[in-house]
């Protein structure tokens, strides 16, 4: 009697049904092989020869790992042992494979304990799929214990177990556990070699670009087997364009042995990515791209909203022999959400529901709301339906269908067997905080409801709750709007700055997680959040870059000496992390929030030196502090600066011109300015064409909230008209500053700004 087709069986359906409910009471008893159920097959041998046989048992284990229940694997051994079969090392090394391939990390540590337990022994392999899982989920706590064990089993440690250890603390951000680690390798008579390179830089992303890692790595590929050339290529790539050097990024691109011949343009126009021009391809031997190699592109491009160079390289990628997997469509999804092509996304998820059940996919679309497309760019037959693919639909649905979205593809999770990820958790509450405001304590909420032993709070989330909290310290240190820089220079007005004590965040001697920061006194978080923060901290879990962000930040809205904020950079620097733009950003932010223009400046000449490319957000900064400080023409500038500079101006750099002159009084020549520089971001509505200050204001700022253009170099051309409008601003600035000591009363009213007495 087989079992009925359904969804939470999955590939056990072509077994018995007795077999499955057996396996499914044992798991409902608490994992009890002494169950009536397993007594009542265990002398019906064509049931218990599934349990008893080790090739049946190896086969039905591995099997039950690709269903909706993979903890089915270990009830099926623990039934087989007390049937008195009794397996080898080997089978359960066979298990963990299966479970790593299919992301159920959390569940190999059980079964090495099993495979010790049944056993009596266990293997490195054994041990190193233990360590590899510790790796995998972030239990960096454990990796110490974990090398310990094979002292324990009385097992020499591999090459491959001091290379886990090694990417498992640089991946923590750890540099000393790691050099440690390296040197032991030597001493066990490992010496480093191109596969340790390899390594190195293929777990070196989370610290950021570093030069003579990748050169090494490089100089190493013609030691290395195909396999890992292109973990090493990769890796590569993926950094640079993680730092948005894309000329560098390209010239490797190019080293790949792709159709067309190698460091050729496959496209026939431009480089293969798109993203220079044509360019001479580094020296390499021969490296044959994989799957991963086109996800991270296809990544890149979505998010540089490159959809027709995407579906170009999907053409490629099929002539080099390249099947899609789960990342290379979950990339797919996310650049037709990114150009507004919905329901090619939904379709892609719809197609691979229907691979399961036609049912579930009909529901989908009636959810969403959609008639699938019946043909796609891309074959995704034989492609597992995952998490990661429901999050990439997630993430790109948020911002047009909202909350209804996360519900509905929660939905269809569940009812498919698929659980959702601590990526799944990220993205709602990201999207809570950035784009409805949510604050800590209702975000803290949202991270407990989907804790689990399974799905454990990382340290993107303490992310988002802390960003939540500086968002708000930020607004009751210093205000929001034009009126609080106007304050400091109307005579009507005054200016009461207000330091919040107590509600704001607080520094600690712990640095890690959280780069020292710990929640404000007076918010009542600590009982919510403390659980959370110590879950974290039991993982040994160090502190990253955007955490070390966080913590600049706090100290540019504390208001505190710079001293402070640079002793964390150096902190950051000597712990072996590269600063972003966004530390040296953050760090601009806090002296100019000073007055200290000058100490500004002198840290974007620093970014400059190490490579950094200033972008809008950096002369941002510069003209906020230049407003700030009651220098409008000096704020303009600064813009010009950026004009020259090829860079595009966008909402909050014009908004931040137009807010330098407004707080000198001259409401003119702010209106002025976002009249003329309105073009840049949109065309200019007639509708608003003699409305007061405050429409235009609020409505200009409204586009910043979706923005559609994504130019980052401005052309000559544009350039000179740029400066010719620039011109005009002046002229009307010089006009002011002629008769600004006779300004009326009614001229602010005209604008629309109300200004009480102080």
């Amino acid at each position: 009697m087989k079992a009925k087709q359904s969804f939470t069986t999955g590939t056990l359906d072509s077994y018995p049904q007795e077999v499955v409910a057996v396996i499914d009471t044992c798991l409902a008893h608490g994992e009890s092989v002494d169950c009536e159920a397993v007594k009542k097959i265990k002398n019906v041998p064509i049931y218990s020869r599934y349990f008893t046989n080790r090739e049946c048992v190896n086969r039905l284990a591995q099997d039950a790992v690709a269903t909706s229940r993979p903890q089915r694997a270990l009830q099926i051994l623990n039934i087989a042992h007390h049937f008195g079969c009794y397996l080898k090392p080997n089978h359960y090394e066979g298990v963990a494979y299966h479970l790593a391939s299919r992301s159920h990390w959390d569940l190999i540590p059980l079964l090495v304990t099993t495979a010790k337990h049944h056993c009596g022994r266990t293997s490195v392999r054994l041990l190193n799929w233990n360590m590899r899982a510790f790796v995998e989920n972030q239990r960096y706590d454990q990796l110490d214990h974990a090398f310990e064990e094979f002292t324990n089993a009385d097992l020499p440690p591999n090459r491959r177990t001091f290379h886990l250890l090694i990417s498992g603390h640089l991946r923590n951000r750890n540099l000393n556990s790691a050099k440690q680690y390296m040197e032991k390798m030597a001493v066990a008579g490992f010496p480093v070699d191109s596969s340790t390179h390899a390594v190195i830089v293929a777990a070196y992303r989370s610290l950021g670009v570093d030069l003579k890692v990748q050169i090494r790595a490089f100089e190493g590929l013609r030691d290395l087997d195909g396999r890992q050339s292109t973990v090493v290529l990769n890796s590569i790539v993926q950094q640079l364009l993680d730092s948005r050097d894309e000329e560098a990024a390209a010239r490797f691109i190019l080293a790949f042995d792709l159709p067309g011949g190698r460091g050729r343009n496959p496209t026939g126009s431009g480089s293969t990515t798109g993203l220079v021009g044509d360019l001479a391809p580094v020296d390499s031997p021969a490296v044959k791209p994989n799957a991963a190699t086109f996800s991270i592109l296809l990544r890149y491009m979505a998010r540089e909203g490159k959809l027709s160079r995407m579906l170009k390289l999907l053409d490629h990628m099929k002539r080099a022999g390249v099947h899609p997997d789960p990342s290379i469509l979950a990339a797919l999804i996310q650049g037709y959400l990114a150009a507004g092509h919905s329901r090619e996304a939904i379709s892609i998820v719809a197609m691979l529901l229907n691979t399961r059940s036609a049912a579930a996919a009909e529901v989908f679309c009636s959810m969403m709301q959609v008639q699938p497309l019946t043909s796609l760019p891309v074959d995704v037959r034989g492609v597992p339906l995952t998490t990661h693919i429901f999050n990439a639909l997630m993430s790109g649905l948020l911002d047009v269908m909202g909350l209804k979205a996360v519900r509905d593809i929660l939905r269809t999770m569940r009812a498919v067997g698929i659980s959702p990820d601590s990526h799944t958790v990220e993205i709602l509450m990201s999207f809570l905080e950035r784009a409805q405001g949510t604050g800590p304590r209702q975000l803290i909420r949202v991270l407990r409801s989907f804790s689990s032993p399974s799905l454990r709070p990382t340290i993107r989330h303490i992310h988002i709750i802390l960003r939540s909290i500086l968002r708000r310290e930020k607004f009751m240190a210093h205000g929001c709007g034009w009126d609080t820089t106007a304050a400091k220079y109307s005579k009507k007005r005054t200016y009461k700055p207000k330091f919040p004590e107590g509600r704001i965040l607080d520094t600690t001697e712990h640095y890690h997680p959280t780069a020292g920061l710990k929640l404000p006194r007076r918010l009542r978080l600590k009982s919510w959040f403390g659980p959370i923060l110590q879950s974290i901290s039991r993982q040994a879990v160090q502190s990253d870059r955007a955490t070390i962000a966080l913590r600049l930040k706090h100290e540019a809205v504390a208001g505190s000496d710079m001293r402070t904020s640079q002793t964390a950079f150096r902190n950051m620097l000597d712990q072996g992390l590269h600063p972003t733009i966004h530390h040296y950003s953050t760090l601009m932010d806090g002296y100019t929030k000073m007055g200290d223009i000058q100490g500004a400046k002198q840290v974007l000449r620093d970014a400059l030196e190490a490579g950094i490319q200033p972008n809008v957000i950096m002369y941002t900064i510069l003209i906020n502090g230049y407003g700030r400080r009651g220098k409008p023409e000096e704020a303009m500038r600064a813009f010009r600066a950026m004009i020259r500079a090829g860079i595009v101006p966008d909402v909050p750099s014009i908004d931040a011109v137009a807010h330098a002159y407004f707080a000198v009084g001259a409401y003119s020549v702010a209106r002025r300015v976002l009249r003329e520089m309105w073009a840049q971001v949109q065309p200019f509505p007639s509708e608003l064409e003699h409305a007061d200050l405050r429409t235009l204001a609020v409505t200009f700022r409204s586009y910043s909230l979706n923005p559609e253009h994504r130019r980052r170099k401005l052309s000559m051309r544009q350039q000179r008209l740029l400066h010719w409008k620039m011109r005009t601003i002046k002229t009307e600035w010089m006009r002011f500053e002629q008769w600004s000591g006779s300004l009326s009363d009614g001229l602010d009213r005209h604008d629309g700004y109300s200004h009480k007495e102080g």
